[in-house]
């Protein structure tokens, strides 16, 4: 390590010295950070089920579809004669 490079960690060293947060403010952002936190997980939840009903939905439309879809296939197929 050369000079330029000691002095300006003893300089780092004199100016930039560690402090400890006071205990209030710890408290106060660890307490937003849960918060936070399960706001996210709350959100989150919602969103997969969300999507879950809109595919439960999604796959009921569709059966109904492919059932009234078979019924007018039946239908149309007893109403017209079949050639012999």
């Amino acid at each position: 390590m050369n000079l330029w490079e000691t002095r300006v960690r003893d300089s780092l060293r004199r100016w930039a010295a560690p402090i400890e947060p006071p205990p209030a403010f710890v408290r106060s952002l660890r307490s937003e950070l849960v918060n936070a936190a399960y706001r996210q997980q709350a959100q989150a939840r919602r969103t997969r089920c969300l999507w879950l009903v809109g595919a439960a939905l999604l796959g009921s439309v569709a059966s109904v579809g492919g059932l009234a879809a078979f019924l007018l296939l039946r239908r149309r197929a007893r109403v017209q004669p079949r050639p012999v």
